[in-house]
């Protein structure tokens, strides 16, 4: 017998008419299951090498995703229609990930949540260096606009530059690469089988590092993993279902809401947040980049999909 399908289009439909609405609905699960991944990742980093977390919490994502397609459809159920570009996102997602492993020992959830607001200055700039893109003077008056919250959350000179800083600004062009990916591939397989491949080709990339720093995990260690694999699979299979819905630009202001669950989560776990210049800067990267987006939907939208 066979699972339900709980990624079909009638699922969500039927309370939800709306296929805009069920887009951001879904970008909200799915940051809120993120945001708690981030605190298990946290706590785990916290008492063991960041690079052996990372693996075995793809690991733990694996043994969750695969009885489910499993019991829905059986090994059919886990065919992919394009390996290739799911080992082509491996190469941004993984690399993107390890720093941001690193990253998680560092920082306040809520400084991460800010700095990764920076991902569409870092696709603009991209665009430009490696796509040979003409972008005009307002795209990058709001991407130095957001650059400038970049540097009120830093404060270079201020005050000593955390490694953890380092790390989050080299992971988030990388991971903004992922989800340009993602968005392809969720065109061409369902989001579990998207979310399976995704964890094994973190695994296997990992599994080297993961043998290096091997360390035994506790009983609570192991569930704190079984926790982040949970999580992690539920909030990429919720994005990567919104992604069949909508753009990557029109639900890129939801995902602002990140920093508000991360915030409230360093609250209750560790008692403090980060500071106010952080949500300074928060704002102003909000801002550039939610103008970013409107920018990149309207040239979307245009004749000819020039750009503005």
């Amino acid at each position: 017998m066979s699972a339900p399908a709980i990624d079909s289009p009638d699922t969500l439909s039927r309370w939800i008419p709306s296929r805009t609405a069920r887009g951001f609905f879904l970008a909200v699960v799915s940051g809120i299951f993120f945001n708690f991944l981030n605190a298990s990742v946290k706590e785990l980093a916290g008492e063991m090498p960041p690079l052996f977390v990372a693996w075995g919490r793809w690991a733990a994502g694996i043994a969750l995703i695969a009885p489910y397609l499993l019991w829905r459809a059986g090994l059919a159920g886990m065919k992919t229609q394009d390996l290739k570009l799911h080992c082509f996102r491996g190469l941004f997602h993984t690399s993107g990930y390890a720093l941001w492993y690193e990253a998680v020992v560092w920082l306040p959830l809520a400084t991460m949540a800010a700095l990764s607001f920076t991902g569409p200055i870092f696709v603009t700039v991209g665009a430009v260096i490696f796509l040979r893109e003409t972008v005009h003077w307002r795209r990058w008056l709001a991407v130095g606009i957001g650059f400038a919250g970049m540097l009120i959350i830093v404060r270079p000179g201020l005050v000593t530059v955390n490694p953890g800083i380092i790390y989050m600004l080299c992971a988030v062009p990388l991971i903004a690469g992922s989800n340009l990916v993602a968005k392809v591939v969720s065109g061409r397989d369902k989001p579990a089988v998207v979310v399976l491949w995704q964890s094994v080709v973190g695994a296997i990339c990992f599994t080297p590092l993961g043998i290096w720093f091997w360390q035994t995990p506790t009983a609570d260690q192991l569930l704190l993993f079984l926790s982040a694999g949970f999580f992690g699979t539920m909030g990429y299979f919720f994005i990567t279902w919104a992604y069949r819905l909508l753009d990557i630009s029109a639900l890129q202001p939801i995902t602002f809401l990140g920093i508000v669950w991360a915030a409230l989560m360093d609250v209750a776990v560790w008692g403090k947040t980060s500071d106010i210049w952080t949500f300074v800067g928060a704002a102003v990267i909000v801002a550039s980049t939610t103008y970013i987006a409107h920018r990149e939907a309207k040239a979307g939208a245009a004749a000819g999909g020039k750009k503005t």
